[in-house]
């Protein structure tokens, strides 16, 4: 987009220099500078500015397409603001969702909105893109196997910046061994996360039923289905006591029931 494009743009959708600055959290002043650009602006402003021309384009085809508002619809989407947990915004858009495949005003809605050109991409950094591409994968996979993704890729990560901080400040050299060792580190972390996840499949329906308790419950069990994923083969092939002293047990007893504590509360309580 030129600056040339992005006045006859403003002015095609009728949008003052202040209005379009408000919309983009900018100065006018800044506006009427990007105007006077005879060459392409910096691309992530394009694509800043191309949104926001998209989806005012779409709402104006909207309005002029005379098709009812649904009240119900517009009410919810004005809480969307006033969220501030994740959980929240995840309810609020599943309970829309739903709501749309059962209300004729929706449905009619949206299906002259699928006549209309495509919305482009929404404006995100790359590390953003990222994220999204990742998470979005994870959503795809089934609910006991999600654990097992997100422990590789946590424990992948730290593995991984680790190793850079050894390489980078102790200068050590970059070996074989250090990319066996990163392959390790997030293989581990997959299978305790499988066997945690497999455990939250197993017991989390049955949970349900004790509200509030059951979070606690579902957290503590797949907190010592992990622990003991990697308890059990250290007693098997070390010489580590932890399993067979008494000891050993109220020290892993304690350790599970605090994090599975804090798992439940903090994971299972938006999880309904």
């Amino acid at each position: 987009m030129t600056g040339i494009e992005l006045q006859q743009r403003r002015a095609a959708l009728g949008l003052s220099l202040d209005q379009l600055a408000d919309a983009l959290d900018e100065h006018p002043d800044a506006i009427q500078r990007w105007e006077r650009m005879t060459g392409k602006l910096p691309r992530s402003l394009s694509q800043q500015i191309e949104w926001f021309f998209a989806t005012q384009e779409r709402d104006r085809l909207m309005k002029a397409s005379g098709l009812e508002e649904c009240a119900w619809m517009a009410d919810r989407m004005r809480d969307v603001e006033k969220l501030t947990k994740t959980a929240e915004l995840e309810r609020l858009l599943s309970e829309a969702d739903t709501h749309a495949k059962t209300c004729a005003i929706c449905q009619r809605r949206e299906a002259f909105a699928k006549t209309l050109p495509p919305l482009p991409a929404p404006p995100m950094s790359l590390w953003v893109r990222t994220l999204v591409v990742v998470f979005g994968g994870i959503e795809r996979l089934p609910k006991w196997a999600r654990p097992a993704a997100v422990g590789a890729l946590a424990i992948g990560t730290l593995t991984i910046v680790r190793a850079l901080f050894v390489v980078v400040f102790q200068r050590a050299p970059v070996t074989p061994q250090l990319f066996v060792t990163i392959a390790a580190a997030i293989g581990i972390g997959a299978y305790g996360g499988a066997v945690g996840g497999l455990a939250y499949s197993l017991v989390r329906e049955r949970f349900r039923r004790f509200g509030r308790a059951g979070d606690y419950l579902t957290g503590i069990v797949c907190a010592y289905a992990y622990l003991l994923a990697f308890g059990i083969p250290i007693a098997i092939f070390t010489r580590e006591e932890i399993l067979t002293d008494p000891v050993g047990w109220l020290i892993f007893v304690v350790i599970g029931t605090v994090f599975g504590l804090i798992i439940g509360h903090s994971w299972f309580r938006e999880d309904k």
